[in-house]
């Protein structure tokens, strides 16, 4: 059994990015060290993966992420002060089903086309939020914070440390 380390998990979230038709970027790290306003449209829908706690336990270790899924507001065709409105309405639909199916690639990752590790426990339920204007470009969609349990050796005779003999 190979244990899964954070860098796994990054990459699990990042192969799930590139091979998802509507996600056109993936970052990783803390959000607040992100320029949002050096990408450009074509980087939108981002996957973002912010780190959070690693909890260890007895033979599990258990990491947490916080994933958003987020766009610019589309353009919708209407009166000025609906148009924002329906735009923000469109958005959330979208990035809430693009949030599911990148959840879903973690709960189902025991079908052979989930491109998750079948070692990863994804814990349930999860709670989606919606925010908008989270930056000053009107970037909008969902976060959720995910945890996920890998196996934990817990073994000190494979630490890379002089033996106390």
């Amino acid at each position: 059994v190979t244990m899964i380390n954070f860098k796994d998990v990054v990459g699990f979230f990042e192969t799930i990015a590139t091979k998802h038709f509507q996600i056109k970027s993936f970052h990783s790290g803390n959000l607040d060290e992100v320029d949002i306003n050096k990408l450009g449209a074509e980087d939108y829908v981002i996957l973002y993966a912010e780190p959070g706690s690693a909890t260890v336990n007895t033979g599990v270790l258990t990491y947490s992420f916080t994933i958003y899924v987020m766009d610019k507001i589309s353009d919708v065709v209407g009166d000025e002060p609906n148009k924002q409105r329906l735009g923000r309405v469109d958005t959330y639909s979208e990035t809430l089903q693009i949030l599911n199916d990148v959840i879903a690639e973690f709960k189902q990752n025991l079908n052979s086309q989930s491109y998750v590790d079948n070692q990863v426990v994804l814990q349930l339920p999860i709670t989606c939020e919606p925010f908008t204007a989270r930056f000053n470009n009107l970037l909008t969609g969902w976060n959720a914070t995910i945890n996920v349990d890998v196996n934990n050796k817990n073994n000190l005779c494979i630490a890379p440390i002089i033996p106390n003999s």
